[in-house]
């Protein structure tokens, strides 16, 4: 036995001695002594893997250069063939220099989205130029947070990346929020340009803000549960109906609350249903080219949490269009994001705290997210710089997100929803970040997002004639008064 195998043995008896001494303390240690004593195991591991791979490399370099020896004695005299060197590894600069690389060509698509959009408006263009917006604003918050919760490095010596802290992310979003509207304000305040948010002046007014942060928590809570529970690929298709769950609760509450309701005509339900079917295809096919749409032991349970995050962004969405036309005064979309930012916070933080569930770290089982907070303090604190400026960026983008309710609608907007994600992946695949599935499912896939990308666009076009309509014909009663 070399001194590799005698290593080898040594370092699996420690590991054995360490499973057993995890076992016996599993139900009287605390967390953080558990927690160690899985760090200490799994640096063992990697160190016994590292040993392995040494030994392997080793015993290959013997074979090849015996191979040569070999093949020199065979040839005696004549031309000796030059052994070919191991391709060198690629270069971590040289994987961060590509990585870098598609990260500026997808910021592309926002940036690009985001300069039309304000070229619109300049020309007059208001609903095409706010929609524009609100898709580049979409996607490149979408793009920021992808780059954050999923990429950040923490530990490269432990393997550990990502922030997978959906609940205690938000909850800090909201809060953060609220102190950058609170300080602008009260800059404001010495300036001729002083702004005053609008006072909640009745219990009823404080109750639907409540109910509103409510709504927007559950959302985000049982979102994220249905995560745990189903293939991303099914939660992703059930959340594409946002839009026909959204109309159907507008025409059931038009009675209770007036002036949200609205007319609704057969052309644009069939539309709207249309872009749902489309979008649903869209996800289909590339879950089933790609091969996630795993099974789910929970199946049953996940779509009915992930169907009533639907119905909690719906409310979330109407009770915004409500803000702006029944309430009077209006609550604009800054004081809408003022008042609700602390409760949603507040709403959050105990199932951050409380609330298990597994993270793509290695060694790691479920934990919360508190604790996935804690260790990303303990390992990488400036990263957390990284979520704090997420709020900044996440009150500008719920502000937008508000004004596209209340000068549209909230069956508009959530169908807008889904149009920016077909579209973002319509472009992704024209600029060469994405590739078709293959087979039958590319087909699917273009058809699909043309279809829903159509659907959006003729809805789009039926809103905006009904607004000139209702324009031109106010202009006329005004002109005959």
């Amino acid at each position: 036995m070399d001194l590799l195998d005698e290593e080898a043995v040594d370092l699996n008896t420690q590991l054995l001695q360490t499973h057993l001494e995890l076992k016996k303390n599993a139900d009287v240690a605390e967390p953080d002594a558990l927690q160690k004593l899985r760090m200490e195991s799994f640096g063992a591991a990697t160190a016994d893997a590292d040993r392995r791979k040494r030994k392997i490399d080793a015993m290959d370099v013997e074979a090849r250069a015996a191979q040569a020896i070999a093949s020199l004695k065979e040839q005696g005299t004549g031309k000796q063939e030059a052994v070919e060197p191991p391709a060198p590894a690629p270069s971590k600069h040289s994987h961060h220099k590509t990585s870098h690389n598609k990260l500026l060509e997808e910021a592309m698509i926002p940036t690009g989205a985001l300069t039309v959009g304000a070229l619109l408006l300049a020309c007059q263009q208001t609903t095409a130029g706010l929609l524009a917006i609100y898709f580049g604003a979409q996607a490149g918050f979408s793009l920021y947070m992808k780059v954050v919760l999923s990429n950040a490095v923490i530990s490269e010596e432990l393997g550990i990346k990502g922030i997978p802290a959906g609940f205690l992310v938000t909850a800090i979003q909201q809060i953060v929020a609220f102190l950058v509207l609170a300080l602008i304000v009260a800059v404001l305040y010495f300036t001729p340009w002083r702004y005053t948010p609008r006072k909640l002046n009745s219990f009823k007014e404080f109750a639907c803000v409540i109910l509103f942060s409510f709504a927007f928590a559950l959302n985000i809570g049982l979102n994220n549960f249905s995560l745990s529970l189903l293939a991303v690929s099914l939660n992703m298709i059930i959340r594409s109906c946002l839009p026909v769950v959204t109309l159907i609760l507008q025409q059931m509450l038009g009675p209770c609350i007036p002036g949200i309701a609205g007319k609704v005509r057969a052309m644009e339900v069939t539309l709207m249903v249309a872009g749902v079917v489309f979008a649903g295809l869209a996800t289909l096919a590339k879950s089933e080219a790609s091969g996630s749409g795993s099974e789910s032991k929970n199946l049953v349970f996940g779509v009915a949490m992930c169907a009533l995050s639907d119905i909690a962004a719906a409310i979330n969405l109407i009770l915004a269009a409500m803000f702006g036309s029944t309430l009077n005064p209006p609550l604009n979309p800054v004081d809408t994001i003022f008042w609700m930012a602390v409760p949603c916070g507040l709403f959050l933080l105990p199932a951050s705290m409380m609330f298990s569930h597994p993270v793509d770290w290695p060694h790691f089982g479920q934990i919360t997210d508190y604790e996935v907070v804690q260790k990303v303090m303990e390992l990488s604190p400036t990263t957390m710089g990284w979520v704090l400026l997420s709020g900044f960026i996440a009150a500008g983008y719920n502000v937008l997100q508000y004004t596209v309710v209340q000068r549209l609608s909230a069956g508009h907007a959530a169908f807008a929803g889904n149009f920016n994600k077909a579209a973002t992946i319509m472009l992704s695949i024209c600029m060469g970040l994405e590739a078709l599935p293959g087979g039958v499912w590319s087909t699917v896939m273009l058809l699909a997002i043309l279809g829903n990308i159509g659907a959006f666009t003729g809805f789009s076009l039926l809103k905006s004639n009904d607004k000139k309509a209702a324009s031109d014909t106010k202009s006329e009663v005004s002109q005959g008064k």
